[in-house]
C-alpha cells in the first residue's frame, strides 16, 4: 500500500467505469458519423444512439428526453441558465443565489451584475444551512430566478431543494439547481424536487470528462438566449457538433450509477464511518465542517497541525483542500470562510471524497497515516 497513490478526491473527478469505457469504444472507431448529418446512415446511427443516451438520463431523473440538453459540463450548463435566462428577460432583473455556490455560479452572477442585473447572495449559518424564511422574503416582483446547488461541493451540505422549489413555485419564479454533486448519490427526481432547471457533469459519476447536461422543464414561458452561435444544434440552444462517444459514455454512466446507487452509497457510508470512528478511538482532535453532509464527503479540520505540513506528509494520498476549480489561488476556501472557520483552521482543513472504488484497506491506511502524523511519528 505504501507505494500506491490512494485516490480520495472524488468530488473533483471520478475514475471512468470500465463498463462505460467499453460502451464508448465503438463510437471512437466504428460509429463515427456526425450525429447532425441527416442525409446518410452514418449520421442517423450516431444520432439514434445519442438520443438513447438522452433517454437514459431522462429516465434517471424522471424527466422527458426532450428536456435533456447536452453541454460540455455543469459549468456550461450553469452559465447557459443564468446568462441565457437573464438575457431573455424584458421586465425582470433579479437573481437569488447563495454565497457558497460553485465558482461558476458566482462568477456568472458577477458578470451579470456588471451588466446591471441585481443579485442577492443568501448567507449560511455555521452548519452551512440556508434560512428559507429569508430566501422567501428576498423574492420580489423583479426576481426571475433562484439558483441553489443541491449538494455543496466542499462541505457536502444537502440543501432542502424540494422546499425551495415549493417557495419558487408559489412565488412564480424559476428554480435552478446545480446537481453535480448529488446525481447518483441521493435520489434525484425533478418533479418531486419542483425543479425547472438542473445541471449535471458526467465526470462526477464515473463517466467521461468533457460532457454534461442541462435539464430544462418544458413550459411555454421558458425562453433562453443561446450563448454559442452556430448551426443551431440542441434545439437551437447549444450550437456545435455533439461528441457522440462522450454522450454515449454519459448515458451509460447515469444508467449504472442510478441502478447501483443504494448499494454503492451504503459501502461509502460504511467507509466514512470507519474513517471517523478510527480517529475517535485514537483520541484525535478534529472538527467536521458542515452538518448532515452527503455520505461521500468529509470536510475535516485538524486544528493542531499546519496544513502545508499535513499535505506534504500525505504525498501519496490524492485529497483536496477545497474545490478543484478554486484550488491554486493561494487563498483559503471562501466556503469555509462563510462558515466562520478561522484562516488558521481553514489552512488545517482537508476535503476527502470517498468513491465507489475505494476500499477498506485504503481508508485504514489513510487514517493510520493521519494518526501517525498528528502524533508526530511520521
Amino acid at each position: 500500500m505504501k507505494n500506491k497513490n490512494i485516490y480520495l478526491d472524488n468530488h473533483s473527478s471520478t475514475q471512468i467505469d470500465k463498463r462505460v469505457y467499453i460502451e464508448m469504444k465503438p463510437f471512437l472507431t466504428e460509429v463515427f458519423g456526425n450525429p447532425h448529418s441527416e442525409s446518410h446512415s452514418h449520421g442517423w446511427i450516431s444520432n439514434k444512439f445519442i438520443n438513447l443516451s438522452r433517454l437514459k438520463i431522462a429516465k434517471a431523473i424522471n424527466s422527458k428526453s426532450e428536456e435533456i440538453f447536452f453541454t460540455s459540463g455543469a459549468t456550461e450548463s450553469n452559465n447557459l441558465i443564468l446568462k441565457g435566462l437573464a438575457f431573455s428577460q424584458k421586465k425582470k432583473n433579479h437573481i437569488i443565489t447563495c454565497v457558497t455556490e460553485h465558482k461558476c455560479i458566482l462568477e456568472s452572477c458577477s458578470f451579470l451584475q456588471a451588466l446591471g442585473y441585481k443579485v442577492t447572495y443568501l448567507k449560511i449559518n455555521k452548519f452551512g444551512e440556508l434560512n428559507l424564511d429569508i430566501l422567501e422574503k428576498e423574492i420580489n416582483s423583479k426576481t426571475f430566478l433562484v439558483s441553489i446547488m443541491h449538494v455543496n461541493n466542499e462541505i457536502g451540505t444537502i440543501h432542502p431543494i424540494k422546499k425551495i422549489g415549493e417557495i419558487c413555485k408559489k412565488k412564480g419564479v424559476f428554480f435552478h439547481t446545480d446537481a453535480s454533486q448529488s446525481l447518483g448519490k441521493i435520489k434525484f427526481d425533478i418533479n418531486y424536487l419542483n425543479l425547472d432547471f438542473a445541471s449535471f457533469s458526467s465526470h462526477k459519476i464515473h463517466g467521461p470528462q468533457g460532457i454534461g447536461a442541462l435539464f430544462i422543464k418544458k413550459r411555454k414561458d421558458v425562453k433562453l438566449t443561446p450563448l454559442i452561435s452556430g448551426g443551431g444544434q440542441e434545439n437551437g440552444l447549444r450550437s456545435g457538433t455533439l461528441p457522440t462517444h462522450l454522450c454515449i459514455g454519459f448515458g451509460k454512466a447515469v444508467e449504472l450509477i442510478e441502478k447501483e446507487r443504494i448499494m454503492t452509497m451504503k459501502k461509502i457510508k460504511n467507509l466514512k464511518k470507519l474513517f471517523l470512528n478510527t480517529l475517535k478511538k485514537n483520541n484525535i482532535n478534529f472538527i467536521i465542517n458542515g452538518k448532515d453532509s452527503i455520505d461521500n464527503n468529509i470536510n475535516i479540520t485538524f486544528p493542531e497541525i499546519d496544513g502545508n505540513y499535513l499535505f506534504s506528509k500525505l504525498d501519496n494520498i490524492s485529497i483536496s483542500s477545497g474545490s478543484a476549480c478554486g484550488s491554486g489561488s493561494g487563498q483559503s476556501s471562501y466556503v469555509l470562510k462563510e462558515l466562520g472557520v478561522t484562516s488558521k483552521n481553514a489552512n488545517s482543513t482537508i476535503r476527502i471524497g470517498i468513491g465507489k472504488n475505494n476500499t477498506k484497506s485504503e481508508i485504514l491506511y489513510f487514517v493510520s497515516k493521519i494518526i501517525k502524523i498528528l502524533n508526530g511519528k511520521n
